[in-house]
């Protein structure tokens, strides 16, 4: 698995094709140190159908998508990541009902999801993207 770099809609299109491709990024690169158990601690782990992973110990399931900024996001990882890319790539600041039209979300959702990527880019200091991708509490 390779890191997405670059600014090219196309390429980044073609790359996440499917709701299936972002959630398989998402969780290669959450557990590429490994799995660690929220619960228990444990490392050792099943690999489920959807990419989340169970605790051989507790029996703890957890998806790709937890402890991170796709953590319950109710319009698809998709579209998620297309919006986060929009943001990271865009010289100009969007607006919430730009977003919003664009990507066939309330404005409302559209600002709540946008500042939850707001504050993953000002944690990351100078790697805005690499926040989205990775596992981290919100």
């Amino acid at each position: 698995m390779e890191l997405f770099y670059g600014q090219n809609l196309i390429e980044f299109a073609e790359r996440f094709n499917s709701d299936e491709n972002c959630m398989e990024y998402l969780a290669q690169i959450k557990w590429k140190n490994g799995f660690k158990c929220l619960k228990c601690g444990h490392s050792r782990s099943q690999i489920r159908h959807n990419h989340s992973r169970t605790c051989n110990k507790c029996s703890h399931t957890e998806s790709a998508t937890a402890n991170t900024l796709f953590h319950k996001v109710k319009f698809g990882i998709r579209k998620a990541f297309f919006i986060c890319f929009e943001m990271s790539t865009t010289t100009k600041s969007l607006s919430a009902s730009y977003v919003g039209d664009r990507f066939g979300v309330t404005e409302k959702t559209a600002r709540l999801f946008m500042h939850k990527v707001r504050e993953g880019m000002k944690s990351s200091g100078n790697n805005p993207m690499e926040v989205m991708f990775m596992s981290m509490s919100l």
